[in-house]
This record gives C-alpha cells, sequence and structure tokens, in this order.
C-alpha cells in the first residue's frame, strides 16, 4: 500500500511540475506553485524531489535518451535516409511528438538550467547524424553551412509541430508532410 502511495505522489509531483513548467518556464516556476498544483505540501515535494531542477532533470531527460537511440539505430541500418527515417525514426519521432509538452519545455523553456543550449545540443548531433548518412550515400563533399542549415530546419519543424500540437493525426499528417519534403530533397544530394 505504501508503495502505490509513493508512486501516486510522485505522479502527481511529476505532472504538476510537467504543466506549471510547460506554462511558465524553469525560472518562473516556483516549488509551491508545484506542490499546490499535485494537492500536496512544499516539504513532501522536497522529499521526493531535491530542488526544482532535480524535477525539471526528471521530467526532460527521456528526450535525450530517446533521440540518440534513434540515430544510433538508423546509422547502424542500410538504405537511403528516408527509408531509414521511415523504418526506424518515424515513430521516434511521433513519441516525441505526442510528448510535445516534454519537447517544448526542453527546448524552449529550461532557460537557468544545465538543459538550456538542449536545442542546440540536438542540432549537433543531427548534424554529426547527416555527415555519417552523407558518407554512406554520397561522394560528393558538403559544405558545413548546408548541413548546419538541414540540421536546423529539421529540429525546428518537429519543434513547430510539437509547439503547435493538436492531436496525434495532427501530429503524424505533419510530420508526414515535413518530412516528405526534407527528404524529397535530401534524397537528391
Amino acid at each position: 500500500m505504501t508503495q502505490i502511495l509513493k508512486k501516486e505522489i510522485y505522479d502527481r509531483i511529476f505532472d504538476a511540475g510537467l504543466n506549471i513548467f510547460y506554462e511558465k518556464d524553469f525560472r518562473s516556476t516556483k516549488m509551491k506553485e508545484i506542490a499546490d498544483k499535485a494537492g500536496i505540501s512544499v516539504g513532501l515535494v522536497y522529499s521526493y524531489f531535491k530542488n526544482k531542477e532535480k524535477l525539471f532533470d526528471a521530467i526532460v531527460s527521456p528526450v535525450y535518451m530517446s533521440f540518440e537511440k534513434m540515430l544510433k539505430e538508423e546509422e547502424l541500418s542500410m538504405g537511403l535516409p528516408s527509408e531509414k527515417y521511415e523504418n526506424i525514426s518515424k515513430d521516434y519521432i511521433l513519441e516525441l511528438i505526442e510528448n510535445h509538452k516534454i519537447l517544448v519545455i526542453l527546448m524552449d523553456k529550461s532557460k537557468g538550467t544545465k538543459h538550456e543550449n538542449a536545442k542546440d545540443s540536438l542540432i549537433k548531433m543531427l548534424e554529426n547524424h547527416i555527415r555519417v548518412g552523407l558518407s554512406q550515400f554520397s561522394t560528393n563533399h558538403y559544405d558545413d553551412m548546408l548541413i548546419h542549415i538541414l540540421a536546423s530546419n529539421f529540429t525546428e519543424s518537429i519543434l513547430e509541430i510539437a509547439r503547435h500540437y493538436k492531436n496525434k493525426n495532427f501530429a503524424r499528417e505533419m510530420l508526414t508532410l515535413v518530412t516528405k519534403c526534407y527528404y524529397n530533397g535530401v534524397d537528391s544530394l
């Protein structure tokens, strides 16, 4: 019984933190607001999370793991970039977008945390990923600026879908259209 109660309280704190960080941002959010929204005392929040940043980390950390796993799987597979995306990355990205609040919190609302450069880090990871992909299927050499533009645009496209998330079907449709435009261009390289 105690374990169930602990899990329920943890979930209430997590959900309250997620919603308030999404409504505001890391810096503007107060632990008292999280406690109030969770319906518990501030002291109890601190018994689960040492500080606001620990709660923030618990909320956003899974995004990094998911993205890194997706890129590694894609790099180990064979085929054109669009085929790798369709077979491996599409479901990962849809899951990220379905968790749009977490993605938006990490990318747009993390100033003041160790994650405040998350968007730049994601773009760098994608740049490296694109370089690996180009080395696998293209003999042409492309300027690093092109690689940066592709990574930046793709990242921002995913974020725009997350920022304007309506429902799962909307996200799937927008991602399909964006990747169609993106990969029709990339496959031509």
